[in-house]
């Protein structure tokens, strides 16, 4: 019986055991399986795969490249390759304490020598784009020891972990800066990062792909490849992403309510820091006299463009020229459309019968030329005839590139424009773009917008650490700009808005809508 009784448990035991098996089949079965590769179909390039020449956008750089600090996707500041930091007594010499063991995507672990490497670069080469931004709140950068940078300020400096945040402060490889020069960043194998994704090839204007990088100090991302494909028509992208060729993209805001509520596809928005207007080219003939842009801005009604054309996606007219979540904005509501008010403006600046003007219109930009129609159907109602010129991203980056005073190169006396403040902070994101450029050239003051008052305004709220105060400093600026002497026209508030299949999971962005690729998978 003894002998029958064992028998019994061990048949028991074989027979629970192919039950638990099947169950565990069962189960696992029912887990969705993942790709190995997303695709993401975005409007433009890079124009440079490094942070210190790039003036295209953030979204890709940051897959390639780490900083010491970062925007975390709550908008705090939070460390990046940094572990810690400290400020001295004096007030101007910041210390950075560096993680250990970080590698470059070539093998090579980052010590202090890179990230000096990369500020020396920033701050002593004019060729660079930023350099005149980071001179203004950066002096001196040395090595105390392998893990440890000390960062010099010019004087107190308030928005300093702010400032670094900006793509400019994406750290470099030593040895890439000095093998390359100022070809780095312009082909797959001049680039060499530390982020979570390796840049594995790049067709210029037609493809890049991304690998991802096991030794990420973060831990490896859970999608192996990103396959980023180049389509400059946003009606391609949308229907690539309706046919499954695409699994991410951008797409007209026109087709956002539509899309909505399509089956297989999810919308996701998010607050931004963009503004978005038509800048004023201050050298222009005409343009030069500030009643003259005055005239303009209240020749528009910037509150009937927003309803027409963005109320879609929910986006709002400008009431500053920062975006509500940049630090340092200031709410002065939207300036009315004043017809009579525009004309007297005219007649006072000696054009009571208007003039003739062109305004560059580059269609990456969201409804630019909807925008360009309809801001030269309401100049022509005060006798200002305008002409659109529509420009490829080709054109319209070279313009932006040119470093000298307009000339035949630079005709146009408005064009469509987005301003971020690419550190959420006013001090980047007004003193990069409207502070009089102090060797003469634009650099990212594309329009040579020039206030004497700002300039001195600017910098004093960059070295002022009491938070009142600095705001005022602030609102001073903002309003010689938006309203007293006005650099552009302002016209709304932008929203970042993707579209995805609803297979995406884990999506997520920033107030700079740099994708965070911690948890970005999508179902097969």
């Amino acid at each position: 019986m003894k002998k029958i009784f064992a028998l019994l448990l061990v048949a028991a035991a074989a027979i629970s055991m192919v039950f638990a098996g099947g169950a565990a089949e069962e189960e696992n079965s029912a887990l969705p399986e993942y790709k190995d590769t997303i695709i993401i179909a975005t409007g433009a390039d890079q124009n440079y795969m490094d942070g210190q020449m790039n003036n295209t956008n953030d979204v890709f750089l940051r897959s390639v490249y780490s900083q010491l600090v970062r925007r975390a996707l709550d908008g705090s500041i939070e460390g990046d390759l940094a572990e810690s930091w400290s400020v001295g007594e004096d007030g101007v010499t910041w210390t950075f304490n560096l993680r250990h063991g970080v590698k470059f995507h070539n093998g090579k672990e980052l010590t202090s020598a890179d990230v000096v490497a990369s500020y020396d670069r920033l701050l002593n080469n004019p060729s660079v784009r930023y350099s005149s931004l980071a001179q203004g709140y950066i002096e001196d950068v040395y090595a105390v020891d392998d893990y440890t940078v000390c960062i010099v300020t010019p004087g107190p400096v308030a928005s300093l972990l702010a400032n670094l945040t900006h793509r400019s402060n994406l750290i470099l490889d030593a040895d890439y800066i000095e093998k390359y020069g100022m070809d780095l960043g312009l082909t797959a194998e001049s680039v060499n990062g530390t982020g979570p994704y390796r840049l594995a090839y790049w067709d210029k204007d037609q493809e890049m792909k991304l690998e991802a990088f096991p030794d990420y100090f973060r831990g490896e991302v859970p999608t192996k490849n990103i396959d980023i494909l180049i389509v400059a028509d946003a009606n391609s992208r949308c229907i690539a992403l309706e046919t499954g060729q695409v699994d991410i993209t951008i797409v007209n805001t026109s087709e956002i309510p539509r899309l909505k509520e399509t089956p297989g596809i999810q919308v996701k928005t998010y607050e931004g820091i963009g503004a978005h207007g038509l800048q004023f080219n201050c050298a222009n003939e005409y343009l030069k006299d500030t009643r003259v842009r005055q005239a303009i801005v209240y020749a528009i009604d910037k509150q009937l463009i927003v309803d027409v054309l963005y109320s879609d996606i929910g986006e709002k007219a400008a009431t500053a020229p920062v975006n509500p979540n940049v630090w340092g904005y200031y709410d002065f509501g939207v300036i009315p459309q004043d017809l009579e008010k525009s004309k007297a403006l005219l007649a006072e600046a000696g054009y009571p019968d208007g003039f003739e003007i062109s305004i560059m219109c580059d269609p990456t930009y969201n409804k630019a030329t909807e925008t360009c129609e309809m801001v030269v159907a309401m100049l022509a109602e005060v006798g200002i005839k305008a002409t659109i010129e529509t420009v490829d991203v080709a054109t319209f980056t070279a313009a932006m590139g040119n470093r000298t005073y307009p000339g035949e190169n630079f005709p146009w006396a408005m064009f469509i424009m987005g301003f971020g403040a690419g550190t959420a902070d006013c001090d980047e994101g007004l003193r990069r773009i409207w502070t009089t450029s102090p060797d003469g050239n634009n650099n990212n003051n594309y329009g040579w917008y020039s206030n004497a008052e700002v300039d001195r305004l600017l910098a004093e709220a960059m070295s002022e650490l009491d938070e009142e105060k600095r705001l005022d400093l602030y609102r001073q600026a903002e309003q010689i700009i938006y309203i007293d002497d006005p650099a552009a026209v302002f016209t709304n508030d932008r929203y970042n808005v993707w579209t995805m299949s609803d297979k995406v999971e884990g999506f997520d962005v920033n107030v700079n809508n740099v994708i965070f690729w911690d948890n970005l998978r999508c179902k097969n």
